[in-house]
């Protein structure tokens, strides 16, 4: 007997939440509700309302309000929808609740979900947490302990996350510990009841709640004899009621206090605190939880051998079960034939057994007339679903030919599609391959053409500088020592023609092939360039930033003459006082801004009739992979290029 009110204290305590989501206990709750059904802006309002009200009534056992409320909400519902699955869930949920009607329950939760299964919000994912919690519970109550968790592991949890609702969450996690103590999976149900806590410790918005799961934590650990860590959980619990004496949660508290010192044998401490929750469950005129306190104060007095004021504990019991389930009723009519029997009173025993047996013939034909409606149901149902099949079948007959004829053609579409994308990407692949050829070649040509051109330009400068220049310092030579001999002014101007002669040929050599950039690199080569073009009627701003000195040595000379082009260009065409010039290199990108105050471009359709300097400076950029913009300055006279380069090592 002292399990059976383990059992009905854990799964009233676990009950106490889930079917009452998340319980109210403020009095003004119902007048709440109440006053929205009768003046609430809209229907939808008063339907959620109504059904609120329902549920409130009969979970308080009033079910004439409970019908009523619910037969009002149904007035303003459509068939489909929201308010429709709440209209089913509140009809399951009483079930429930009036007449442990768990078939019926059970039916119309499902039939809730089914409709809440097509809302995607977060109230949806809530109420259906909550939906799949009351049903474990029902499969609890038929023994169903597994199939419990199950539902509770792979509905409510789910769905209590996918709600962003920490609250349901730990209530889950709280319901599997209670279960699994319930089949003496003791240890378990400790690691359940630590991730409960863990959750509910964490949000701190249900003390009520916390303070139950503490109970019930505190219960497991005194199945497993550790009563240090009990006590300190039910210390935790009453810190929690401290301001909730006058309530249920505190009348629970009150019995697990009792059985913690009932387990120590302190018996009287045991009934102080059974009695201080009777007093409250007593005020509160709560028949149900002063019940099961006194099932368990009878436990403790036949502990103690008080056997006569254990009978009249368990006639008290007996005399307020007027709404306890039958099977309960057999249980306390066993417990009164024991005590009687006990107290070797037999004429009562005797009377108190027989309408022990009554009751459990009773007990035991109602769940015989249960199995056998729901045989019938069963057979019933199976009888329709071979109709159904017959049906089924030969509509599948009937329809297979078609299926199969849609499915022939269907392949041959498919077939013929791929095959038609197989030809079309081929044809552009070959296209793409045969243009890039192209342009392969074309870069190849470029490649060979630039390489030539700087071949030649070395051989010239080779020849001009130690041909035709040894040539004119010679004749140079001659004519100062002729002119030593003979002195007269029209030679002296010869021989300066000479000079210049050979300080043209000089810088020419040196434009065609730069021994700076060869010996020193590419930095100190542009630098040189731009010092030697530098003059009164033309400055050069040069910055160089970042130069790398890996580039290869052709990419150098392309670029060195790329710069040329452009700042000859300036010197000789652009009629400009000034110029900047900035290279800058970043990885493998190297970048050239030229800005010049000349003249500029009349017409932006002027860079394309170009010469062959300008032709040249293109065929360098795109061998390099590169672009150029050229445009006028904004709000300023003058030309800014812009040129981008792939200078990779």
């Amino acid at each position: 007997m002292r399990k059976l009110f383990l059992f009905c204290l854990l799964l009233a305590n676990s009950y106490l939440y889930t079917f009452a989501q998340l319980q109210v206990t403020d009095k003004r709750y119902p007048d709440s509700l109440l006053y929205l059904v009768k003046n609430a802006p809209t229907d939808s309002i008063k339907i959620v309302s109504n059904l609120a009200l329902s549920r409130f009534w009969s979970k308080n056992g009033d079910t004439i309000k409970a019908n009523y409320f619910l037969a009002q909400g149904k007035k303003r519902i459509k068939k489909t929808g929201y308010l429709y699955a709440l209209y089913f869930y509140s009809i399951g949920t009483n079930a429930a609740y009036q007449n442990d009607n768990r078939t019926g329950a059970k039916k119309y939760l499902l039939k809730a979900d089914s409709i809440f299964a097509h809302i995607k919000t977060k109230e949806c994912y809530i109420l259906r947490a909550k939906l799949w919690n009351n049903y474990s519970i029902l499969l609890s109550r038929e023994n169903k302990q597994q199939q419990s968790i199950d539902v509770l592991i792979s509905k409510v949890i789910p769905l209590s996350r996918a709600a962003g609702d920490p609250l349901m969450e730990g209530v889950a996690y709280h319901s599997i510990a209670v279960f699994l103590d319930l089949v003496a999976e003791n240890e378990k149900a400790s690691i359940y009841f630590e991730k409960s806590i863990g959750i509910l410790e964490s949000i701190k918005t249900d003390t009520i709640m916390l303070a139950r799961v503490y109970n019930n934590s505190a219960r497991n650990s005194m199945a497993r004899n550790k009563f240090n860590e009990a006590k300190i959980l039910l210390d935790k619990s009453k810190s929690l009621l401290k301001n909730q004496l006058n309530t249920p949660s505190y009348i629970y508290f009150c019995g697990f206090e009792s059985y913690y010192f009932l387990k120590l044998k302190q018996y009287d401490r045991s009934l102080i605190a059974l009695n201080k929750g009777l007093e409250i469950a007593k005020k509160l005129n709560l028949v149900k939880e002063r019940n099961d306190l006194l099932n368990q104060k009878y436990n403790i007095l036949n502990s103690q051998f008080d056997y006569k004021t254990a009978k009249d504990v368990i006639l008290e019991i007996i005399k307020n079960d007027a709404n306890t389930y039958l099977e309960n009723k057999a249980n306390h009519y066993k417990q009164a034939y024991e005590s009687y029997e006990l107290l070797n009173d037999l004429p009562e025993a005797f009377k108190w057994l027989k309408k022990y047996a009554i009751l459990r013939d009773s007990v035991n034909d109602t769940k015989l007339k249960t199995e056998v409606n729901a045989l019938e149901i069963k057979f019933k149902t199976a009888e329709n679903q071979k109709k159904i099949a017959e049906l089924n079948t030969a509509n599948q007959k009937a329809n297979l030919s078609t299926q199969n004829s849609h499915l022939l053609n269907w392949l041959l579409s498919v077939v013929t599609l791929l095959v038609l994308s197989v030809f079309i990407f081929g044809f552009y692949y070959y296209r793409n391959q045969k243009k890039l050829a192209t342009q392969r070649e074309e870069i190849r040509l470029s490649n060979a053409m630039l390489q030539g051109q700087e071949t030649e330009r070395h051989r010239v400068a080779r020849d001009l500088h130690d041909g035709l220049g040894n040539v004119l310092a010679v004749v140079k030579f001659n004519l100062w020592q002729f002119a030593k001999e003979k002195p007269a002014a029209e030679l002296d101007e010869i021989i300066n023609q000479v000079d210049h002669s050979v300080s043209e040929l000089r810088r020419i050599s040196h434009n065609m092939m730069p021994e700076m950039l060869l010996n020193i690199g590419l930095e100190a080569a542009l630098k040189d360039l731009c010092e030697s073009l530098n003059s009164d009627e033309l400055e050069i701003d040069c910055q160089l930033i970042d130069i790398k000195n890996n580039i290869p040595q052709q990419t150098q000379v392309s670029i060195y003459r790329i710069i040329q082009e452009l700042l000859t260009n300036v010197v000789k065409h652009a009629e400009a006082k000034s110029a900047f010039l900035q290279c800058t290199q970043h990885k493998n990108a190297f970048f050239i801004t030229l800005e010049d105050d000349g003249k500029g471009f009349n017409n932006p359709q002027q860079t394309d009739k170009t010469g062959i300097g300008l032709n040249n400076i293109k065929s360098r950029i795109a061998y390099l992979n590169g672009k150029m913009e050229i445009g006028k300055r904004i709000n300023q006279f003058g030309t800014s290029i812009n040129i981008e380069l792939n200078v990779k090592a």
